[in-house]
């Protein structure tokens, strides 16, 4: 049995658009499934969660620690017994999960790109919105565009599952997320890999909205199961091709060609030296 969290209902509609997208509460199966089955090798039953998206999440069990769910099955607990009939009740369990693990450095510190095609001219207007359950004053950035223009990816990662199929949710390598809505459709599947600058939506109106956030360990209420909003969204640094944009007003960019740092920033050391190896040759022969 899953537990909803009271802040599933969003105090604004801008929000409630960022919600329909990130949250997958409204799914009409559990994201994460608890099964019970007995191990005939071990003559025990296995608690296992099987994690049907393409990101991780946290799981938690009224009266017990929390867990990691990766993308696939998770033996969590084993509990020896005398037959598969016995401690028929062990499947059943109160339990709660969120999109996300506690990122392990600093959250928002990697290099983002603009979301339109170098180039073109794109207003960046930084918002605050509420949650219900929470008190905090949270961010997402406006991006001025134009009707049924090409959304491009800000930063690489992994596709997520999606409460609406018109959104995207890209998990970053450092578990931060990129949340684009407010889009006419997607242009990515769940579990696709995307780099950096590559399509992944396209624009319903004069704006495109993208949250940026985390799971936040010091918001994360084991013992209430987390009723509280337990997510950090932050501004996130994206670079202009001169200077990281500021937020202390809107601000007219230009796109420029994407930079080497927000391109290599996810690779290994064997992929950025093969990278750069590559771009020296093109840029001998151009």
């Amino acid at each position: 049995m899953t537990v909803m969290a009271l802040w599933a209902v969003a105090a604004g509609m801008t929000a409630q658009e960022f919600l329909r997208v990130f949250s997958t509460r409204n799914n009409p199966e559990p994201v994460v499934k608890n099964v019970v089955r007995y191990n005939n090798a071990t003559k025990s039953k296995d608690r296992i969660y099987i994690n049907t998206d393409y990101c991780s999440y946290m799981v938690i069990r009224k009266g017990a620690r929390y867990y990691n769910a990766l993308p696939g099955e998770n033996l969590v607990e084993s509990r020896s017994v005398q037959s598969q009939a016995s401690e028929g009740n062990y499947a059943a369990t109160n339990y709660h999960y969120w999109r996300g693990l506690f990122p392990k450095k600093d959250a928002g510190a990697g290099y983002y790109a603009l979301p339109l095609a170098a180039g073109e001219k794109v207003v960046v207007d930084p918002h605050t919105i509420h949650f219900k359950g929470s008190e905090r004053e949270e961010n997402y950035v406006s991006f001025g565009v134009q009707e049924n223009d090409t959304v491009y990816a800000m930063r690489g990662g992994v596709v997520c599952l999606s409460g609406d199929k018109k959104g995207v949710v890209i998990n970053h390598a450092d578990e931060t997320f990129a949340v684009y809505y407010h889009m006419r459709r997607a242009l990515v599947q769940p579990g696709e890999n995307v780099e950096t600058g590559q399509p992944v939506g396209l624009a319903a109106g004069k704006e495109v909205h993208v949250g940026f956030v985390y799971l936040d360990e010091k918001y994360f209420k084991q013992k209430e199961m987390a009723e509280e909003y337990p997510y950090t969204h932050f501004l996130p640094q994206i670079w202009d091709g001169s200077q990281f944009v500021r937020y202390d007003k809107p601000a007219v960019v230009v796109a420029p060609a994407l930079p080497d740092e927000v391109i290599t920033q996810d690779m290994t050391k064997a992929q950025k030296k093969r990278y750069m190896k590559n771009k020296n040759k093109n840029n001998k022969h151009n």
